[in-house]
């Protein structure tokens, strides 16, 4: 074990806002003694990726190397690291590090740090979330990466690296709330039915919910019962619709990278629900209204859920693994699609204009 000096490797990088990925050399840091370095083979491609590469929310610098759903084989470890060897299969998250001191973190709860996590990528513009240079390091759509070991989660043997990538960033993103509002017996509604909304089903299925999938349209029906949705009802956009469903839910996670109205929503909860936004709008369209005597009298609840930390990650994968049939054997319904990095500025269009009606996700590999 050895601390190593910058090293020279290859990464897509973003020049600028909205601008094509070109691959072309970046260097990386010295090893620090509480990292590791590994070989990056798969990486799920997240709407997130999009939104930083052209700078919907505001918080992006440039040069920018996105990614943050990487799984890659550790091929060198800084001579603090104890938990990890060389060989190992690990995941890297949205998250590269986090102060390792407030109460969150010393729970595994990371993506609540009391003075923010280090996103794998986000620099000065992300406020307390990107305290260091994101140059400097980079996320995983590059051929190496470097990050502390603490946040390169071991995957269990058995889960396909394939099915992995997406649930390191959109699987966590679900299973957060999930683990807080779902328990056996709860009516869950599962707001836009995709990548994410499919994942949310998943889950909580398993955590022994009744789930409905809600979309605009009659198109994804077949594949969000497939996928273990118990009801299926396209009335989003249309408040006479939503208005139908009044007081039928304790819980609606809503998914959609779209602004829209919440008075419905609210609507279609019961006294005492909760609205769960993971969906993260443009950061032109980000404000929201609602009335504080209706939120008041029937105590309904709005709340914003992040990502996971390192604690419900690995539970999280572990479920996955154990459950592998349910999560990877349906190929049809999940959706995953492998290609190769080249091809990164084309899916991210696809993935962009709606262009991936076939599959929710995609996975990209070296």
């Amino acid at each position: 074990m050895s601390e190593e000096g910058p090293l020279v490797t290859q990464a897509y990088v973003c020049k600028e806002k909205g601008a094509k990925l070109v691959l072309e050399d970046i260097t990386l840091p010295a090893l620090t003694a509480t990292q590791v370095q590994l070989d990056i083979t798969h990486c799920g491609l997240c709407h997130t990726d999009i939104h930083m590469k052209d700078n919907d929310w505001g918080i992006s610098n440039y040069p920018l190397v996105l990614g943050h759903e990487g799984v890659g084989i550790v091929t060198k470890l800084g001579s603090s690291v104890k938990n990890l060897k060389t060989g190992d299969r690990v995941g890297i998250t949205w998250i590269r590090d986090s102060c390792s001191a407030c109460d969150a973190c010393l729970q595994g709860r990371e993506n609540i740090c009391e003075t923010g996590y280090q996103g794998t990528y986000l620099a000065s513009n992300a406020g307390c979330w990107g305290k260091i240079p994101h140059n400097e390091h980079g996320g995983c759509f590059s051929k190496v990466m470097r990050v502390e070991e603490k946040f390169a989660i071991k995957l269990p043997e058995g889960l396909p690296s394939e099915v992995a990538a997406p649930f390191i960033c959109g699987g966590g993103t679900m299973f957060e709330p999930v683990v807080d509002y779902v328990q056996n017996g709860t009516r869950v509604a599962i707001a836009s039915i995709g990548g994410l909304g499919t994942a949310g089903i998943k889950f909580s299925k398993s955590f022994g919910g009744h789930v409905t999938a809600l979309s605009r349209g009659e198109e994804k029906r077949s594949k969000a019962i497939a996928a273990g949705a118990d009801d299926f009802y396209a009335c989003l956009g249309d408040a006479e619709k939503m208005g139908e469903l009044a007081g039928k839910f304790d819980v609606i996670i809503d998914t959609s990278p779209k602004n829209s109205d919440v008075g419905p929503f609210l609507g279609m909860l019961k006294f005492n629900g909760t609205y769960v936004r993971v969906g993260i709008p443009s950061g032109s369209d980000m404000n929201f209204n609602y009335d504080y005597i209706p939120l008041i009298f029937t105590q309904k609840k709005i709340a914003g859920s992040i990502v996971t930390g390192t604690r419900r990650m690995k539970r999280m994968l572990q479920m996955t693994k154990d459950e592998l049939e349910s999560y990877a054997n349906e190929a049809e319904e999940w959706n995953s699609k492998i290609v190769n990095f080249d091809q990164v500025n084309d899916v991210m269009d696809d993935l962009l204009n709606g262009r991936n009606a076939n599959n929710w996700r995609y996975v990209l590999v070296w």
